[in-house]
């Protein structure tokens, strides 16, 4: 099987996540992609709790029957790293494909044992306007394909700006589902 793989902090999850697996999947002819919220992500500092995180990413993803969602890194007691989950989940069976966005991608040689990365998985990067194709292919140490397609510039943080702020610019950047969950457990 050839899987594709999109972590996350999904904080909150939103309609370019799943843009973007759906087009590496028809692209890259993929059986599936995974999604799977980080638990306690090293470089950031994330406040909504895993759960919920979880809960959210699957509201997103529930209705398209090629993408599925993984609680591999549920432990919340300690930071999780993608190298740590690579090896628990990919097996010498399947394909992998590791999916970010390129701003993600330049910073990769920040990560834990991120020379290992490649031995697991290949890359298939989603562009962001805020980087060019040339930082890209300068700064990311492996080689990559690029998930073609309008460039989804959303960005989580600025939909919990937004909540916060009560503007509604973000009402048709995430489900109405999510929306729902989001009052209902009050979160940002």
């Amino acid at each position: 099987m050839k899987i594709g793989i999109l972590g996350g902090t999904f904080d909150p999850p939103h309609l370019a996540h799943k843009e973007i697996a759906l087009r590496a999947i028809k692209q890259f002819k993929l059986d599936k992609v995974v999604f799977i919220p980080s638990g306690t992500p090293w470089q950031k500092s994330v406040s909504t709790p895993y759960r919920d995180r979880f809960n959210m990413t699957r509201i997103l993803i529930q209705k398209e029957e090629m993408l599925e969602i993984s609680d591999i890194e549920n432990n919340t007691t300690k930071p999780t790293y993608t190298i740590d989950t690579l090896r628990n989940l990919c097996t010498p069976e399947n394909d992998y494909f590791f999916i970010l966005g390129s701003d993600a991608a330049i910073g990769i040689k920040t990560w834990k044992s991120y020379k290992e990365m490649s031995s697991f998985v290949n890359f298939l990067i989603a562009p962001r306007e805020e980087v060019s194709f040339i930082r890209l292919f300068f700064a990311f140490p492996f080689k990559f394909k690029l998930i073609k397609g309008k460039k989804l510039d959303i960005s989580s943080t600025s939909i919990r700006n937004s909540i916060q702020g009560k503007e509604r610019s973000y009402n048709k950047l995430i489900p109405k589902g999510i929306l729902d969950y989001i009052n209902r457990e009050k979160l940002y």
